[in-house]
């Protein structure tokens, strides 16, 4: 047996020679600069149940702008049991806020305009992410969202969605069962200059003609679901449209339509100015935080 372990002692000291001689040219050089899923820097990190979220009490910068993570890593201050009711934001990054200042995103700015107008009674969470689609949203709600104990939901999904990505369905199930192996390729994409450059040499783009993320009517279920959800835990509704009228993906908009009509939830639409073809400005969010702290009055949801 030791001689066994002696010769394979022996056939290995070449491959780490080389792996080491590797390493350190991919370090002189400064190759592998590019990361695939960096865990150092963005606050990101992998999970089991949304196939990524957002570290806790991580700061970080994401489109020129630097956010801050609370204890349950999300884009708002710390959630304390004061007696306030709760308004839970769900969302992508148009909920998040990409682009803006954190106390810009309209889950910030919702909370300034009701302590204005009633100190000390409500609490809005910002819980957008970017990136999620609205099964990230019914998933998120569901085991993580109503620990919250919210009063009110409010949830915006779409633009994620009707990307052609895949199946996220599908995706987030390949994850799960690729979890160990992907967790290995991140520590050795934040270790390993050798690593990251290999992985980047051998990127492939995207296979065309890949299926939309939710299709119009798991898009149109999945906020279904995410309604029944929130008043199952005893919590009104709220539903969003940031989607332009004019989007090419009309079947889910017209998904989204039919669920607030057919549930009998508000659905309040975005109409104001853009930084690119999917995100609110500045003013853009405080002028629908204005219109959202209205339409919450209007229904009763909050008091006048």
């Amino acid at each position: 047996m030791s001689s066994v372990l002696r010769r394979i002692g022996y056939a290995l000291v070449p491959l780490l020679t080389l792996l080491v001689a590797g390493e350190g040219l991919a370090r002189l050089i400064g190759a592998g600069g590019i990361v695939l899923y960096p865990t150092q820097g963005n606050c990101q990190r992998r999970s089991m149940l949304l196939g990524e979220k957002f570290r806790p009490h991580c700061t970080a910068t994401v489109a020129g702008k630097t956010f801050h993570t609370n204890a349950l890593g999300l884009r708002d201050d710390e959630i304390v049991d004061d007696g306030r009711a709760r308004i839970l934001a769900i969302g992508d990054s148009c909920t998040f806020g990409w682009g803006v200042e954190q106390r810009e995103a309209y889950p910030q700015v919702l909370q300034r305009l009701l302590d204005a107008d009633r100190p000390g009674r409500y609490r809005v969470v910002n819980a957008g992410v970017p990136g999620y689609t609205s099964y990230h949203g019914r998933l998120y709600l569901r085991e993580r969202g109503l620990a919250l104990r919210p009063d009110v939901v409010i949830a915006a999904y779409g633009f994620n969605d009707i990307a052609p990505a895949g199946d996220v369905i599908v995706a987030l199930a390949r994850q799960r069962r690729r979890m160990p192996l992907l967790r290995l390729d991140d520590a050795l994409l934040d270790t390993s200059r050798l690593w990251r450059w290999l992985r980047w040499a051998t990127l492939r783009p995207p296979s065309p003609g890949l299926p939309l993320r939710s299709s119009p009517a798991q898009y149109g279920e999945n906020m279904r679901e995410i309604v029944r959800t929130a008043r199952g835990g005893g919590a009104a509704v709220v539903l969003v449209n940031f989607l332009h009228e004019r989007s090419p993906q009309r079947e889910h908009l017209a998904a989204l339509d039919a669920a607030a009509r057919d549930l009998g939830v508000p659905l309040v639409n975005y109409a104001g100015p853009r930084l690119d073809v999917v995100h609110p400005t500045r003013q853009g969010y405080a002028g629908f935080a204005a219109e959202l702290r209205r339409t919450l009055a209007d229904v009763g949801m909050i008091g006048r």
